[in-house]
């Protein structure tokens, strides 16, 4: 009997022991990359901010393609930052679902918002170590509200997720916390869902939020693992070419003592720069002579751009444009107490920046010419 019990007992254990090493077989690494580089001096953003919402439910816990969902969506955040430059965006990282030994609360907002790093998002990432809980997508995206009450511009929401939701949580619940963030930021906001999974109805809720934003898209996960997908990705939402642009041709304009604008049209600025060019010192110099023969007249001088660029950035660089000018004429014995600087970014076109000569024709300086 013993005999006969060990017989059957030698094969469940070897039987047992081949069915534990299967079950405990490591997921497949996902491969390395070399990231698409972007070069700083070529590309300005064309966001304002961006926040990354990460599920991090217990269904991302699930094994996808060889690898745990939630550790496809990390490493895709990890590339996105190896992959897009620091160029003043705003940013944020939140969280959804979480392992107890994350986070005992629904979501989180472990980064930002503030100015992007890719040091600054990697190390909050890495809080962010395994996956558990419910899906409370809804509830992010209601947090998110809170995350870019105080930002304006360009914003851009990316959430990567299966899309599978809470139990008894019907997506609608979903998809008005995404038209009420949407409503709330304006045009400005664009959703980009990220797709990990093969769920149906996930990929059907992921693209409807995309909708809501009206400007963005859906991507699969596993385009992103990709050095070149992920290249293109982050083109495509965050980046903008800086053109190469001929000014036009100079025009002579001589300004009168008094007019309601003097607009310095033969020193229209390259794109991105603020150096006057020497065809328009003829002109200031001719405004200076004015200056110098009254007295009463004090100049508002106001700076403009085109549309490239974040509205941050190209709020400035119209202020510095003014600035440049207003430097030119303290520089030529103007008082700098008659002088005002002010500066609208890309807010006041006088022609369409969808072409380049509207575009170069809006890089522009205005002087108001003003009695006290």
């Amino acid at each position: 009997m013993k005999f006969f019990s060990t017989m059957f007992a030698v094969p469940l254990i070897t039987a047992l022991f081949l069915f534990g090493c299967v079950a405990q077989q490591p997921v497949q690494p996902i491969p390395g990359v070399t990231p698409t580089t972007f070069n700083s001096n070529d590309y300005v953003s064309s966001v304002d901010n961006f926040l990354i919402i990460l599920d991090a439910s217990s269904s991302m816990d699930d094994t996808y393609t060889g690898n745990k969902k939630f550790i496809v969506a990390s490493e895709i955040i990890k590339r996105m930052s190896q992959t897009l430059p620091e160029l003043g965006q705003n940013a944020g990282l939140r969280s959804f679902g979480h392992n107890p030994m994350v986070s005992g609360k629904s979501t989180v907002l472990f980064y930002g918002m503030e100015k992007y790093t890719q040091k600054g998002l990697n190390e909050k990432l890495g809080l962010i170590t395994a996956a558990g809980g419910t899906s409370p997508m809804h509830m992010a995206l209601t947090e998110a509200g809170k995350d870019l009450n105080n930002f304006s511009g360009k914003t851009a929401v990316i959430i990567i997720s299966d899309g599978q939701e809470a139990m008894s949580l019907e997506s609608p619940i979903t998809l008005k916390a995404a038209q009420a963030l949407k409503d709330q930021m304006g045009e400005g906001l664009c959703f980009y869902p990220i797709f990990v999974g093969d769920n149906e109805k996930g990929v059907v809720l992921m693209d409807e939020i995309a909708r809501i934003g009206k400007c963005g898209f859906v991507t699969k996960a596993d385009k992103l693992l990709t050095g070149s997908g992920m290249g293109q990705f982050v083109q495509d939402v965050f980046l903008s070419k800086k053109p190469m642009v001929q000014a036009p041709a100079p025009v002579a304009v001589t300004p009168p003592v008094i007019e309601k604008v003097w607009v310095v049209d033969e020193a229209y600025f390259d794109f991105d720069k603020i150096i006057i060019k020497p065809a328009g010192f003829d002109f200031l110099d001719k405004v200076i002579d004015v200056l110098k023969s009254r007295s009463d007249l004090f100049v508002k001088i106001q700076g403009h751009t085109d549309s490239i660029g974040t509205k941050a950035y190209n709020d400035v660089l119209s202020l510095r444009r003014a600035e440049a000018v207003k430097a030119y004429l303290t520089d030529k014995g103007i008082d700098k107490n008659r002088l005002s600087c002010e500066g609208f970014g890309f807010s006041k076109p006088v022609e369409s920046n969808k072409t380049e000569k509207g575009r170069a024709l809006n890089r522009r300086v205005e002087l108001y010419p003003i009695t006290k």
